[in-house]
């Protein structure tokens, strides 16, 4: 008997070091593919989300140099007209160049300190607003501001920058025809507001922006001993990156936006580009380092968190596998000494109980852990996982102990509610950092972006424990995650649910939810006082929130102030 209960014992040794073995096998595949995965997936997002960006980027400064230009030439215009109707009615040229020296002045004053002087060739001799004489050799029919205008055949022209003999700056000029076809109008505006916003040409901090006009001359550009240069004809130019670079820009002359990829001083770069007046090229650099840093940062601290969960996966895996040899050897010296069944039967449950406790615990760590790391990618470190649980555990006692939704609130669904609220917002491991821990408003695309992540959160709850044991934490879950941003007026997404159409559980995690994003300091905005942050959920009762579960709320706010309290007082 004694042999053979060794034998029984021996094969339950080896069959429970196996499923130790494979536990910890799986765990660590499983961590692995979701740090890779969720790696491959920040990459194409994040790839995706560079050229919108980018593009974004470029078109906005664009739009601020073309309001300029603009500026530019509706000053041109104006004066034009009030220049021929000057000349057709027969005015001096002294009366024109008092006009032309009120005008400038005034121009500067009111509009831009860059704008320098209206001036110009009528009635056969060259007439300037600023005062200024020129030399002798000073040939006004050979400068360009008049050759390149009467070229426009009568059309307003942007002039190419150049050296201005009267002040000895760069300058470019928008100059135009009169009626009388010899006279020319120009306006001479100096580059400094243009050099601003090219400084200013950036992706999130990173990268530089230049501006090139239709020869390839750098009109502008962030280092500042770059102006001037042409990167087209100058000779060290020629098979540079640089040249490749604007050549690539212009063979997309017929379209708005350009962007593409290539190598720039021997780096990877993305290149944005923006045409400006069908004469300039609004252009922005940036390279994969300075782009994919925070990818980086980010896939570290995934694995150093994944490396962390493993280690307290293996903690309870042993922990459960010696307490189960243990069992296994204390039931067979149980057996052998001729133990009473009732013996016998009371030690087995209370190592079941252990195990079925640590496993539970283990649950637990493993799913606070995932809803950590995910928290800790927005700049937080589990605060808002914690508080939201905690919130959640009160609500749901109060209803038990009030006797609210007996149908479906119990000891079991508290319990699962529980479990489920730290994953809440597990959807946002597919968002990208970019957007994640963008510091001011979104833009309609990056909050439709910022919206996905309730119903990833809930595809990825069903695919996570979808082999689990338990169907209904894995319903509940996979309610918070994907319907906590519901309103009860209907105006929430992903599906515009409304009233009781919400899952109970998603309707609770939503007062939860918001109640601490209201009173925790984010990296978009200060925390919020907790009084101001209640008169915000009451007002909301009946549009965003159940308002059953705001007087919840209200009714246990006096452990929400102790838990608070106690949190600052550990701080």
């Amino acid at each position: 008997m004694k042999n053979k209960f060794t034998e029984r014992g021996v094969g339950k040794d080896r069959h429970h070091k196996r499923q130790y073995i494979m536990t910890l096998i799986v765990t660590l595949a499983a961590l692995t593919i979701i740090v890779g995965y969720t790696f491959g997936s920040f990459y194409r997002i994040t790839r995706q989300d560079a050229v919108t960006l980018g593009e974004n980027a470029v078109t906005r400064e664009a739009a601020q140099m073309n309001n300029f230009l603009l500026r530019g030439t509706d000053v041109t215009q104006v004066t034009k007209m009030t220049v021929s109707y000057m000349l057709e009615n027969g005015a001096s040229s002294k009366e024109i160049e008092a006009f032309l020296k009120r005008q400038s002045d005034d121009y500067k004053e009111s509009i831009s300190s860059d704008f320098t002087g209206i001036y110009g060739w009528f009635n056969g001799e060259y007439i300037d607003g600023s005062g200024w004489v020129p030399p002798k050799d000073y040939v006004p029919k050979e400068r360009p501001w008049y050759t390149e205008a009467q070229r426009g055949n009568g059309d307003l022209v942007m002039v190419s920058p150049y050296l201005d003999s009267k002040t000895n700056t760069i300058l470019f000029s928008v100059a135009q025809v009169l009626d009388d076809g010899d006279s020319v109008i120009s306006f001479d505006i100096a580059m400094d507001e243009v050099q601003t916003i090219a400084e200013s040409i950036q992706l999130n901090g990173n990268g530089y922006g230049f501006v090139v006009d239709d020869q390839g001359m750098v009109v502008a550009h962030h280092d500042e001993w770059e102006k001037g240069k042409n990167y087209l004809k100058d000779e060290e130019q020629v098979g540079g990156d640089m040249q490749k670079l604007v050549q690539r820009v212009y063979r997309n002359k017929g379209k708005e936006n350009t962007s593409f990829e290539m190598t720039v001083k021997g780096e990877e770069c993305f290149v944005f580009s923006k045409r400006v007046q069908e004469k300039w090229n609004v252009i922005l650099i940036v390279n994969y380092v300075d782009l994919y840093e925070k990818i980086r940062n980010n896939l570290i601290r995934n694995i150093a968190i994944s490396l962390l969960i493993f280690l307290v996966v293996v903690y309870f895996c042993t922990m459960s596998y010696r307490n189960r040899l243990r069992a296994m050897h204390y039931a067979e010296r149980l057996k052998e000494s001729q133990c009473t069944l009732e013996d016998r039967v009371n030690e087995q449950t209370r190592e079941i109980r252990e195990q079925s406790e640590q496993m539970v615990q283990m649950q637990e760590s493993v799913i606070d852990g995932m809803a950590t790391l995910i928290e800790s990618r927005d700049g937080n470190t589990g605060e808002h996982v914690r508080n939201t649980k905690r919130y959640v555990a009160m609500m749901v006692q109060y209803m038990y102990d009030h006797h609210m939704h007996t149908d479906e609130i119990d000891s079991d669904y508290m319990t699962q509610i529980c479990n489920a609220a730290p994953l809440h917002d597990v959807g946002k491991i597919m968002i990208s950092d970019m957007i994640l821990n963008k510091p001011g408003h979104f833009t309609p695309e990056e909050f439709a972006v910022m919206q996905t992540h309730s119903e990833i959160g809930g595809n990825i709850v069903k695919d996570v424990l979808g082999n689990s044991t338990n169907p209904d934490l894995i319903k509940i879950s996979s309610d918070v995650a994907h319907y906590h941003h519901e309103k009860w007026d209907g105006t929430g997404y992903p599906n515009g649910l409304k009233g009781e159409e919400i899952p109970l559980s998603a309707r609770i995690m939503a007062v939860a939810d918001v109640f601490d994003a209201l009173v925790s300091k984010r990296v978009y905005k200060d925390a919020m006082d907790i009084e101001e942050a209640y008169r915000i959920l009451e007002k909301d009762a009946g549009t965003h929130f159940d308002p059953e579960l705001v007087q919840v709320f209200v009714a246990i706010k006096a452990q929400i102030l102790a838990y608070l309290n106690g949190v600052k007082g550990e701080e």
